[in-house]
């Protein structure tokens, strides 16, 4: 796509309904065919119109509007936006219940694949966190310098799950985005 519904209407995308709607009305009348007579100006129009039409069937239906939107933003040309902040994209999912019912239709429209973590390296942190405390606390109970070894190492090792987590997503976002 060249161009977008908006450049073809003449507005701009924060545009209003109304004003997508009156600057569809306005090049109509302008361009419809059977307001000229000389056959070229004609097929020209009628090709314009063709154009016109189009873009009003998509932007002038809010949820049509919304997706072409979507697809817009997603598929910006990267050397153009150099230095223009885009919103962030939405498929990293922090924590997976297992449940299958996610929705990830409106990404999986425009070619997008949601960044899934596993359960287990999402909860690994977590358990080494409580059983890092757990054992220090046990072993200064108990006076067991061994057992109060193995929750410092219970702790480093939720400290470095921490840290590595957002990597291992951001590793799989990477490569997912690499493969398209």
């Amino acid at each position: 796509m060249s161009e977008s519904f908006y450049e073809r209407l003449g507005v701009l995308p924060s545009a209003t309904p109304d004003q997508i709607r009156r600057a569809y009305l306005q090049l109509a009348r302008v361009h419809h065919p059977d307001f000229h007579t000389d056959e070229v100006a004609r097929q020209a129009n009628e090709r314009e119109m063709q154009s016109i039409n189009e873009a009003w069937a998509v932007l002038g239906d809010p949820e049509r509007r919304r997706a072409h939107d979507e697809i817009m933003r997603l598929t910006i040309d990267d050397s153009a936006s150099v230095g223009v902040t885009t919103p962030g994209r939405y498929d990293f999912v922090p924590y997976d219940d297992g449940d299958d019912e996610i929705d990830f239709r409106l990404l999986d429209d425009v070619g997008v694949e949601g960044t899934h973590v596993e359960r287990s390296l999402q909860m690994a942190p977590i358990l080494c966190l409580l059983g890092g405390i757990v054992g220090v606390v046990l072993g200064v109970i108990v006076n067991l310098p061994f057992l109060i070894a193995v929750g410092i190492v219970g702790l480093v090792l939720a400290a470095l799950g921490f840290l590595a987590a957002p990597f291992v997503a951001l590793s799989r976002s990477l490569r997912a985005e690499r493969e398209q």
